[in-house]
């Protein structure tokens, strides 16, 4: 059974590592190449003149234009995984089935569970070797973002165990989908865009709650004769910043609809010449507003937690094709 997997998907594979490895190459000597010519020009000590920045605007923007379409390299790594999963997993088992193939493999003493396991499998370790591949370079790309204050958390879906685990799920969702729907573009279409679609959501809803965010509250601004400042920002540098939210004294959770109509109120009183600190008017009304973000030693463990779900999701994805695949008539 390896070695008929191997005959039947040995181009698609071969194709998978090479394509792989010869983008890791690439990503090293363009972001080497890139980092070489921020040196040069200087991009990263520009000193702004008296009364304007356009000067070293001028040398980021020489900086993007020398460089061109290499810039895009940082997004190629967010679609290779959903094309993997569209091109590798969506015609997997479905191209099998959809040509009834694979009823020679069943009447031939090859259980259905073997003939599934084996098929995947196979996938998933060339699709596990091609990721890390990607993965131990991914992280060089923040270079072309074209900024000197980098976050870890700009790479967080480009490398690690994150983006082996985004591959590795991908392939075994549009293989799922594809043996429901018995056909092999449903298994494409519809793996790229449930891919897409889970992806964004675990992004969205979950990634920032893998632990409890720290909280900062506004601090009014801090009043020096006619002008005024913010007190300096307690949220350190590389923190992601996930969202701002609102409580009262006692630490219970007011809602938005409250923190506008105060603002609004505070508008009309800035407009009278009374004063104009909204965050002063908020606590003035038993109301704190708060930055919430997750700081840059949770990033591995991050890493870890968000991994670890979609090789969860993974291995019940598999389950379930093994279930519909044993309980389906050939």
């Amino acid at each position: 059974m390896l070695w008929v997997t191997w005959r039947q998907h040995r181009v698609t594979l071969i194709a998978l590592l090479g394509g792989s490895v010869a983008l890791a190459i690439i990503t090293v000597f363009v972001t080497a190449y890139a980092q070489r010519l921020r040196v040069e020009l200087g991009v990263d000590t520009c000193v702004p003149l008296a009364n304007t920045n356009a000067n070293c605007v001028d040398l980021a923007q020489e900086w993007r234009r020398r460089l061109g379409a290499w810039l895009y390299l940082f997004q190629a790594f967010y679609i290779v995984p959903a094309l993997v999963a569209s091109y590798v997993g969506g015609p997997l088992l479905a191209r099998e089935i959809e040509r009834g193939t694979h009823r020679l493999c069943w009447t031939q003493g090859i259980s259905r569970t073997r003939w599934t396991l084996t098929l995947v499998g196979v996938v998933v370790v060339f699709t596990a070797a091609a990721a890390l591949t990607l993965a131990l370079v991914g992280g060089q790309t923040r270079v072309l973002l074209g900024t000197s204050d980098f976050r870890p958390w700009d790479t967080f879906d480009v490398e690690g165990p994150a983006l082996v685990a985004f591959m590795i799920f991908g392939v075994a969702l549009a293989a799922f989908i594809g043996a429901w729907r018995r056909r092999i573009l449903a298994g494409m279409f519809y793996g790229l865009v449930v891919f897409g679609l889970i992806r964004s959501g675990i992004w969205a809803e979950m990634r920032p709650f893998y632990e409890r965010p720290v909280a900062v509250a506004f601090s009014p601004f801090v009043f020096t004769g006619p002008f005024s400042a913010p007190v300096q920002s307690r949220i350190p540098k590389d923190a992601w910043l996930i969202g701002i939210d609102a409580v009262d004294g006692q630490g219970r959770p007011v809602p938005q609809a409250r923190v506008n109509a105060l603002l609004d109120e505070n508008e009309l009183i800035c407009r009278s010449g009374r004063g104009c600190d909204s965050v002063q008017y908020l606590n003035d009304h038993d109301v704190y507003q708060r930055s919430l973000y997750q700081p840059a030693d949770r990033y591995w463990r991050f890493q870890l937690y968000e991994a670890g779900l979609y090789l969860a999701l993974t291995v019940a994805l598999v389950a379930g094709t093994l279930v519909m695949l044993r309980r389906r008539d050939a």
